[in-house]
């Protein structure tokens, strides 16, 4: 890919791999890809990666040689608009101040950052560097030749780290809004430009962007595309670290850095800030070269202070917000956290099967249940749609025996309809939609998921679910592609991190799956339950739309986990032309309901190909 900061450009692409974003092991396809790296030519490496690009989302193997990204990345600088000044003119300019705290060491880096400021094709900002007065002397060399009047240096005799440094910087900041930049970082040249034009269109508290890493071999690696604000996301990851530009007068009611959160002290106030800001807008373009450590090398560092600070900070979110919960470790990666927020009380929760003549998988799916949750407020409710199999039938009375709640509905399938009678049916306080070819695997899953689900701002929660025949991903998280709702990772290995964590994260997303989605009955109700003109396909993602466009959001327990034996009620609609054809039709009316979200998903990034779902970057 070639970013000409959010536009494609027609330049052939030097080939550069993104690095590892999670921990380096020893697979062979691994191994191969170092390989290759040093005994082909630059050349025959990008021949290879051409031929091999296409053929990624249907084998897991070369999706991990190709590595996160799936191909090459290049960083290329925008061209300048010839005037910026009638853009901008409004009721008063913009004005900026860039708080760079410094610790000692690295003058070079220093001069690479003043540089960038410098470059700024807005002119509106000031430059405020703070640092402890033992690093004066090497700041001074750093400024030597610098005369920009823009420019000016702080120090005194400081008792904290960099956030007594970054404090200093912001109480003598005389801008409308804070830039915070790190010692050695660079802004791209139109990086104050995107955002005082996105102040004037949107009128932000909270700004920030895509961002990229500088190599230690000068060479633009890692870029991270970012969603729209997702607030459990940066419960999971601080992804709105770069470039990250506040309000002032926001921060005389959030406060500043605090200590006790050194190295983490942006995440802290990152949480701080959007728990006040009334308007939080991500500009989808890399507007920040980072020269610190990546999220892997972050990450590996399981013991230092950082890490643990960042667990603190969101320990300290959750105490703040009144949420009862634990940070709690990832297995599967270690130097990762994730917040866990715990069930409130011991509410009903109503689970919702639809089926028909489908014992054996019915079964299984309600044997799992009973067995292996140790959730045991649960109430279960089967939609039968017209069984006539005598063996389903027969499971079906002895379950009612035991306590099952099963309600005839013979008429055709309206899975929308099926749903919308269990919920009416149900007395829960939460309702579960469950497909009835689903196991459970996680025997906390209820918990985890009503944990999520009776939070004031969440709308739909869902799981991930793996197939059994392979124990990949059959869901993680829906993404609105270009071809239509489709799922993400689809195929990936269910231990794999993914694009930034995204396999083994809680993150938002636009949608989740029907299959397995719980949702508060005053949500559901709120917005009026599944929609029955959409009978089969897409009804799950028009109810998480709906409930998107009412202010919640949406997320994926990524540790509650389930097998899905897809498509074994029903079959699969892609292999019959009839489905197929309906299937389009229902994906045209998904969009007539939601048409300003056809071609558009907030928790994707525009930089992503539209087409994929393994978050590839566009071409």
């Amino acid at each position: 890919m070639v970013v000409d900061n959010g536009r494609p450009s027609r330049k052939k692409p030097k080939q550069i791999m993104p690095e590892n974003m999670a921990r380096r092991s020893f697979h062979p396809v691994d191994v191969a890809r170092d390989l290759a790296k040093v005994a082909l030519p630059q050349g025959a490496r990008n021949w290879l990666r051409r031929r091999l690009t296409s053929l990624q989302s249907r084998f897991p193997l070369i999706r991990r040689l190709l590595g996160p990204g799936g191909g090459a990345y290049r960083y290329v600088a925008p061209s300048r608009p010839e005037s910026i000044t009638p853009i901008l003119m409004g009721d008063r300019d913009v004005r900026f101040s860039i708080v760079v705290p410094v610790g000692s060491g690295f003058p070079d880096a220093l001069q690479a950052t003043i540089r960038s400021v410098e470059a700024q094709w807005y002119p509106f900002w000031e430059l405020i560097i703070a640092c402890n007065i033992n690093s004066l002397p090497e700041v001074q060399l750093a400024l030597a030749h610098v005369t920009d009047a823009r420019i000016q240096i702080l120090s005194e005799e400081l008792s904290g780290g960099i956030w007594a440094a970054g404090n200093q910087a912001i109480a003598a900041a005389k801008g409308d809004y804070i830039v915070f930049m790190d010692q050695g970082d660079e802004l791209t040249v139109e990086c104050l430009y995107e955002l005082a034009l996105a102040i004037c269109d949107t009128g932000a508290d909270f700004l920030y962007s895509d961002e990229d890493r500088l190599s230690p071999r000068g060479r633009y690696v890692e870029p991270f595309f970012k969603p729209d604000w997702s607030p459990d996301t940066l419960m999971s990851i601080m992804y709105a670290r770069h470039v990250g530009c506040v309000r002032r007068s926001l921060l005389d009611t959030t406060g500043v850095f605090r200590s006790g959160f050194d190295g983490s002290e942006d995440w802290d106030l990152a949480l701080r800030i959007t728990e006040e800001a009334q308007r939080i807008i991500h500009v989808p373009k890399v507007l920040y070269h980072s020269r610190g450590a990546s999220f892997s090398e972050l990450a590996d560092r399981e013991a230092t202070p950082v890490i643990a600070a960042g667990r603190r900070a969101r320990e300290d979110a959750l105490a703040r917000r009144g949420v009862p919960g634990t940070l709690e470790a990832v297995l599967e990666a270690p130097g990762y956290f994730r917040a866990r927020p715990h069930i409130q009380g011991t509410p009903l929760i109503s689970i919702i099967i639809p089926s028909k003549n489908n014992g054996r998988v019915l079964g299984a799916c309600l044997k799992a249940i009973q067995t292996r949750s140790s959730y045991r407020n649960i109430q279960i409710v089967v939609l039968d749609n017209g069984t006539t199999d005598a063996t389903t039938l027969h499971l079906l009375e002895r379950q009612q025996l035991q306590g099952v709640k099963v309600i005839p509905h013979d008429a055709p399938f309206n899975y929308s309809e099926l749903n919308n009678i269990g919920a009416r049916h149900a007395d829960g306080e939460l309702l579960l939609f469950l497909n009835d070819d689903t196991e459970v695997i996680t025997p906390d899953w209820l918990e985890r998921m009503a944990g999520f689900a009776q939070l004031p701002h969440i709308g739909a929660v869902g799981a991930k679910l793996i197939y059994p025949q392979t124990g990949n991903v059959q869901h993680i998280g829906v993404v609105n592609a270009a071809v239509g709702p489709a799922h993400a990772l689809l195929h990936e290995q269910a231990d794999a991190p993914g694009y930034f964590m995204r396999n083994l994260l809680d993150y938002n997303w636009l949608a989740v799956t029907g299959a397995c989605l719980m949702i508060s009955r005053e949500k559901f109700d709120q917005v009026r339950g599944f929609r029955e003109q959409l009978p089969v396909a897409y009804n799950d993602v028009d109810l998480c739309f709906r409930l998107y466009e009412a202010g919640y959001f949406n997320v994926v327990a990524a540790a509650v986990r389930l097998l899905h034996y897809e498509s074994i009620s029903r079959g699969d609609d892609l292999a019959d032309p009839v489905k197929k054809q309906r299937l389009d039709a229902d994906r045209e009316k998904l969009y007539e309901f939601h048409p300003r979200l056809r071609g558009r998903d907030p928790f994707y990034n525009p930089n992503l190909n539209p087409f994929g779902v393994h978050f590839e970057f566009r071409r």
